[in-house]
């Protein structure tokens, strides 16, 4: 399950989601970025977790609350709480490390 975040869903979707959350920070005209999805996509739905995709250019604030500096950029969570994360291209078995 796919799920858009901004500010005013972020608190709803990932800190109060009973269950884990991949929070994948991402810009339309980044390239790396578009290659992941795929990737996080698949894995998300094999490992039954929520995904959250945040714009960095449309949600600024949050980009800033997390010290987004490089995209793509995920952030993983588990019961509200960030446990892992990852910046740049990765391959599915290492998504598959950080969320276990």
């Amino acid at each position: 399950m796919e799920v858009v975040i901004n500010k005013d869903n972020f608190e709803e979707e990932v800190l109060k989601y009973q269950g884990t959350v991949i929070v994948d920070f991402f810009g339309t005209w980044c390239m790396p970025c578009k290659m992941l999805k795929p990737i996080v996509e698949k894995v998300a739905k094999e490992y039954d977790c929520k995904l959250a995709t945040i714009d960095v250019d449309d949600n600024p604030e949050l980009a800033k609350q997390f010290g987004i500096l490089s995209i793509p950029n995920l952030r993983i969570f588990k019961d509200g709480k960030e446990i892992n994360s990852s910046v740049g291209l990765i391959s599915e078995n290492k998504l598959i490390e950080l969320i276990k």
